[in-house]
């Protein structure tokens, strides 16, 4: 039996290994869902406080460790970069269970988010170099799946978690959960002895600037990491709130219709990969796929921030199915760029999407604190205009892609350049 031309057993090792740390990962974004309630009734902070010690302060160290940990892991062996980043993140999870303050509560995100930001990476990475390429769409969406079911352990099983233990305990257990995964990673994951590419530190630095000023990295990933931004700044914050302020739910109904969305989103991201390999071979450009979610996400989002009747439940699930589909870009990424300078390029891509979503989370929790609170939480006028302004933000994103095409910026991408060199 063969998982994407590998042997099962080795297939499983590689994904279960690393997928055990994007599990936690996804779980760690998810969880603010559940436990902001919990954390601002016992420590009373606002709106833009909670949001900056839960979720702003976490995304930006994990957008800013982006670039350090790429070229670590085009350096180095990615299980030991992802097993001590997990350490790391181990440490910031017992700080951010004993806080009694927001700015404790910041030092232990940040701390997490530098941690937990190698997992995505670092399987990406793993993947590129065991898999072959064309079956990346449809490994990523494994791993994707995965991550999405730590982000329905953030829903009712950590409700159910709620009621015999309070925040600090499963921030407790989470930290106990992440050195069990280093110790995974470094005992299961196979090692990868890849050709050494010939570059100096110095070199792999300037590697990161090469990414950056790459033409082709501006006309693929700017919409696509804005939506990335956008999913997880709303994802993980605000949809709980959303329901129970605008759609008038009790926390356990909201708590269920996250769950229902992870739940559809495993199957959602293990289909598409596919569905996109198949595109793929009858010639359809790589990029429909996430482009398509894109322009589905946005439709719903319009309806969520107009807060049309019929705009609740369903719509939110919607959202987050068609929205996810923009991660999908991470394969386009991996098949145009040298195999050396892939890690820089993950994490380039990553850290754009992370301080997207800290950004959106510090701009949606200060709009939100423009109006009084209500008795079930913010006001309605308020997600109103906090999503009217995340809407606009990811329209410019889809008129600057529509601009890059017609202006031929980035036409040909690095591996394209060098192969015709």
């Amino acid at each position: 039996m063969k998982i994407a031309t590998l042997p099962a057993g080795l297939a499983f090792r590689i994904l279960g290994a690393f997928g055990f740390g994007f599990f936690l990962s996804m779980f760690t974004r998810a969880s603010a869902n559940m436990l902001k309630l919990p954390i601002q009734h016992d420590l009373g902070l606002s709106e833009a406080g909670l949001g900056f010690a839960l979720g702003t302060s976490f995304f930006i160290a994990f957008g800013l460790a982006q670039l350090p940990i790429g070229v670590l892991l085009d350096r180095y062996d990615p299980r030991r970069v992802n097993a001590v980043m997990l350490l790391v993140a181990a440490t910031g999870t017992v700080i951010f269970a004993f806080a009694h303050s927001g700015a404790q509560l910041a030092v232990g995100r940040v701390l997490m988010g530098m941690g937990f930001g190698a997992c995505m990476m670092a399987a990406l990475k793993t993947y590129f170099l065991w898999f072959p390429g064309p079956t990346l769409p449809t490994v990523n969406g494994i791993q994707f799946a995965v991550g999405f079911v730590g982000a329905i352990s953030a829903t009712k099983p950590t409700e159910w978690a709620l009621r015999v233990t309070d925040w600090r305990g499963i921030n407790l257990a989470l930290a106990a959960l992440a050195v069990v995964a280093a110790a995974v990673l470094v005992t299961v994951a196979p090692k990868h002895v890849a050709p050494h590419s010939g570059e100096t530190l110095r070199d792999q630095i300037r590697g990161i600037g090469k990414v950056y000023g790459d033409g082709y990295f501006w006309r693929t990933t700017p919409l696509a990491f804005i939506s990335i931004g956008i999913s997880q700044g709303l994802g993980t914050m605000y949809v709980v709130s959303w329901l129970r302020s605008v759609g008038g739910m009790s926390e356990h109904a909201a708590a269920n219709v996250i769950a229902i969305s992870a739940s559809v989103s495993i199957v959602n991201y293990l289909l598409v990969g596919k569905v996109m390999e198949w595109l793929g071979r009858r010639g359809v450009g790589v990029m429909t796929v996430p482009w398509t979610g894109i322009s589905i996400s946005m439709t719903a989002l319009l309806m969520l921030t107009l807060q049309l009747p019929f705009a609740g439940a369903a719509v939110w699930i919607a959202w987050q199915l068609s929205i996810g589909w923009a991660s999908l870009t991470v394969a386009v990424l991996a098949r145009n760029y040298p195999p050396h300078m892939a890690g820089r390029v993950y994490t380039g891509f990553n850290q754009m999407s992370f301080l997207f979503t800290a950004f959106i989370q510090w701009m949606v929790g200060w709009l939100l604190d423009l109006y009084p609170r209500t008795a079930a939480g913010a006001a309605p006028e308020g997600y109103r205009l906090a999503f009217a302004a995340v809407l606009g933000i990811q329209v410019l994103g889809a008129l600057w892609t529509v601009a890059a095409h017609v202006l031929r910026i980035g036409r040909r991408s690095m591996l394209e350049r060098e192969t015709h060199v």
